[in-house]
């Protein structure tokens, strides 16, 4: 029996694929960067809802292990092969998770090759061709491989009887597949199976913790990139957790570019600091940001108040917080738990078996001056999210 996943308290159900779509051009068409978030009510100061103070306490704790769905006779799919296009093969992100699918692979004696490239859609074209010339099993898109870029080759892999597997890039508000994903029309024709990532929940928690964090009492600037794929969907969903967990906090939002992060968000959050000098939290999406707005912060000699929140559970972020930094609390995702999810994927396809259903697979965590340590010292990248991950899905796939 499929184990069904409820939303946390404080974390919304996000499976309506038409509020998916209209509720990020709604809000956009209402605020612009730097505008205040609507949603601060009448309510007063310090009003901090039960249920954020409930999903904060919970999500600090050890992620229990949830599994993927049926057992797997993974033994007896020795020698079929899977091939791997990840976003690029030189950042950490898609190194960890590449690392432990190949782990997983390897135990199971399944042929894997990952596919070399610097996150150009040109290359993916060229990793899929070579992948269909070579008559895999099973091609898994990887880290934030972009599926819309490749819906010639999907369709001919479809053909060629090749299963796909799309990991890390909708989020868990998406549908399943063939519907793809909550946004209909970036839904992608012969996509077997899908790995949703927690960007709306990593962010619902961003605000929750903060309302905890202030007493219901913040002034946040959040820092978003609108040419990433997840972030309309995610600023969507943090102004919509504030209004609920703290009516009287306040967010502005300010977009960066994915390509200006390294010359702009320094600038960005020092205008807006100076524009606003009540922002006491600043949240950038995602965390390869924060070290920038760490920049800002102390350039604007705001250290001790103003505080950086942010997800992903980059090691070299969570150090910050060891450290006693201006970062305080990240939301990390288990690389290593994105990595067996999608091989899980695979070995079911393999096996003519349905894929899994369940959204909130891959492990998240609050980690702030409470837990930290839990996640080494100095911390590791898949350290902190339960020590038999790795096992409980071996016995799923009967090679414990």
């Amino acid at each position: 029996m499929k184990k069904q996943i409820r939303s946390a308290p404080g974390v919304r159900p996000r499976r309506l694929a038409v509020v998916a779509l209209l509720l990020p051009l709604v809000l956009a068409a209402c605020s612009k960067p730097g505008d205040p978030a609507s949603g601060g009510g009448e309510s007063a100061t310090g009003e901090v809802s039960q249920a954020a103070s409930d999903t904060v306490e919970k999500f600090k704790a050890v992620p229990e292990f949830v599994s993927p769905g049926p057992a797997v006779d993974v033994a007896s799919l020795a020698g079929k092969s899977v091939f791997v296009i990840p976003l690029l093969t030189t950042n950490d992100y898609n190194i960890q998770i590449n690392a432990a699918m190949e782990r997983v692979a390897k135990a199971a004696d399944v042929d894997f090759e990952v596919y070399t490239n610097e996150g150009q859609p040109n290359q993916w074209v060229a990793g899929m061709n070579q992948a269909i010339a070579k008559g895999v099993d099973v091609i898994i898109l990887s880290g934030g491989t972009d599926p819309r870029a490749l819906e010639p080759q999907i369709k001919e892999a479809r053909d060629r009887g090749i299963k796909v597997v799309v990991s890390m890039f909708w989020d868990t508000s998406a549908q399943f597949a063939p519907d793809c994903s909550g946004l209909s029309v970036d839904c992608v024709d012969g996509v077997d199976a899908i790995v949703a990532a927690p960007y709306q929940t990593a962010t619902r928690l961003d605000a929750d913790w903060i309302a905890v964090d202030s007493e219901g009492a913040a002034k946040i600037l959040v820092v978003t990139s609108n040419d990433a794929g997840p972030s309309p969907g995610q600023e969507a969903a943090f102004k919509d957790e504030i209004a609920t967990a703290c009516p009287s906090c306040e967010a502005t939002f300010a977009n960066v570019p994915i390509s200006k992060w390294t010359t702009s968000v320094q600038s960005t959050v020092q205008s807006e600091l100076v524009r606003n000098p009540d922002i006491d939290y600043v949240v950038p999406l995602y965390d390869n940001m924060a070290s920038y707005a760490v920049a800002a912060i102390t350039a604007a000699g705001k250290q001790g108040q103003v505080k950086v929140v942010t997800f992903n559970g980059t090691p070299a972020v969570l150090k910050m917080i060891q450290d006693g930094d201006i970062v305080t609390m990240d939301v990390g995702e288990s690389l290593e738990g994105a990595g067996f999810a999608a091989m899980d994927n695979a070995f079911r396809l393999m096996a003519g078996m349905e894929p899994s259903q369940v959204a909130d697979i891959v492990p998240v965590r609050i980690f702030d001056t409470t837990n930290i340590d839990e996640a080494g010292t100095p911390p590791e990248v898949n350290k902190g999210y339960g020590d038999d991950l790795e096992a409980q899905y071996l016995e799923v796939w009967g090679l414990g």
